[in-house]
């Protein structure tokens, strides 16, 4: 029993996952209509013609990210960030033609144990949020001081760009978050319930990661970038009330989308209109 509880526990942050709950059938959390949408987006995306650029965690894992040229004169640029058990082109397909059509080229990366990148730990949004500063640090130095960038990131990666949003560089001029949790100990309680500190403790141990440290409330507290929060009211993985709870708190200069109908990152297949007014709005405000 122990030896099933520990498998179990390690599945939530390795790459494999549990043998336990791979065996169990899938929870289909989106209906047909969504699937059909992220899928043909992501296979349309990974057909483009890209650019594949690789550098090294602070972990020393292999990260692979993608770049996707634009319309416009390529110093702008938004990098997408996918969430948990996901992968770039899965969660970027869908935002190519609107960031494209705004002048903005397309940058997005595989985590460490997700995607083409190596590593075998998920460490929801602790170490992720260091790696994607050094991609920041990278395509600063490949394409240039006076580049500019928008921060987009889901669920998992919306975690992500809050924890890294008090050290980003002043080249970063907004963030979005969509789906986004306040803390990984929060989220991952409502998942685990009981088993927490021991899931806690075995991440500690085995990937060298406190969780406590993955607090993106706390990390709001710490910068003023522009935001936008988004979120799904029918939102059935991280629950609706993080949204709110982040937007009304924050300081900074920020605007918020909460769709109807829609569930985890659907906002944009469900509201694709309002989502794009609110993405021009904050683009031209923090944009010169």
């Amino acid at each position: 029993m122990k030896k099933a509880l520990s498998a179990a526990l390690l599945g939530v942050f390795c790459r494999s996952g549990s043998p336990l709950f791979s065996a169990l059938p899938k929870r289909q959390t989106h209906d047909e209509a969504y699937y059909s949408h992220r899928d043909g987006e992501a296979a349309r995306l990974r057909a483009l013609p890209q650019e594949r650029f690789e550098i090294r965690s602070g972990r020393g894992e292999r990260l692979v990210g993608h770049y996707f040229h634009g319309e416009g004169d390529g110093k702008r640029i938004a990098f997408l960030i996918h969430g948990y058990r996901s992968e770039h082109a899965e969660t970027a397909g869908m935002y190519w033609d609107y960031y494209r059509s705004r002048g903005f080229d397309l940058f997005c990366c595989d985590h460490e144990a997700h995607g083409e990148s190596g590593g075998k730990y998920i460490g929801f949004g602790c170490f992720e949020a260091d790696d994607c500063l050094k991609w920041i640090d990278f395509l600063t130095e490949r394409f240039g001081e006076d580049i500019q960038i928008l921060l987009h990131g889901f669920s998992m990666g919306a975690a992500t760009v809050m924890l890294m949003a008090p050290r980003c560089p002043a080249n970063v001029k907004a963030i979005v978050e969509d789906s986004g949790y306040q803390s990984a100990a929060g989220q991952l309680k409502g998942q685990v319930g009981p088993f927490l500190p021991a899931l806690t403790l075995l991440h500690r141990l085995i990937a060298g990661v406190d969780l406590r440290k993955a607090d993106a409330g706390a990390a709001l507290r710490e910068t003023r970038i522009p935001m936008l929060f988004v979120q799904g009211r029918e939102d059935p993985t991280v629950p609706f009330r993080n949204a709110p709870a982040l937007y009304e708190s924050y300081r900074g200069e920020k605007d918020c989308l909460f769709v109807d109908g829609a569930r985890h990152v659907e906002s944009m297949h469900v509201a694709p209109e309002a989502y794009a007014e609110k993405l021009d709005a904050l683009i031209g405000k923090a944009f010169s």
